[in-house]
């Protein structure tokens, strides 16, 4: 979607994707957070929680994978800023996670080939139980002069 297509109001929800622990285990071992609470179920229990957890940084980038799958960022140029991001509830391998998300403003930037979009973000457990939620403010390309699509 180039910035055009992008008005207040606008809503979409994604495709769901379940986390697996597989996943979970590979993104601990890219960023190199082996925290007992992500890596057994046992420390999580420890804490209060009734099975591992999937880290915050995991949540948030499922959830951006989930919107590129909904097309939303095709025509992105830059993340400026996320704000206002709030963990509401613990995630567990084998959750299903959808994202919905809500053009809250967009406007142009002094360059004319770019534009400036805001989206607010809620982040579903397969339960409906919001998980993560958030704002983010991106730069578009815009479409090129002449162009119909």
């Amino acid at each position: 979607m180039f910035f055009e297509d992008f008005h207040s109001g606008l809503s979409a929800v994604t495709p769901s994707r379940t986390v697996t622990v597989e996943e979970l285990d590979a993104f601990i071992d890219i960023t190199g957070l082996h925290l007992p609470m992500f890596m057994s179920d046992e420390s999580a229990q420890e804490i209060g929680h009734p099975r591992r957890l999937v880290t915050g940084p995991m949540v948030l980038a499922v959830a951006m994978g989930l919107v590129k799958a909904s097309g939303w960022f095709d025509q992105v140029v830059a993340v400026l800023e996320f704000t206002d991001m709030r963990f509401r509830r613990a995630v567990h391998p084998d959750d299903t996670l959808t994202a919905h998300i809500t053009v809250l403003d967009s406007r142009p930037t002094r360059d004319p080939a770019r534009g400036l979009v805001v989206l607010s973000y809620q982040i579903l457990n397969q339960d409906g139980n919001k998980v993560l939620e958030m704002k983010g403010t991106y730069l578009f390309s815009r479409k090129p002069e002449g162009s119909d699509s």
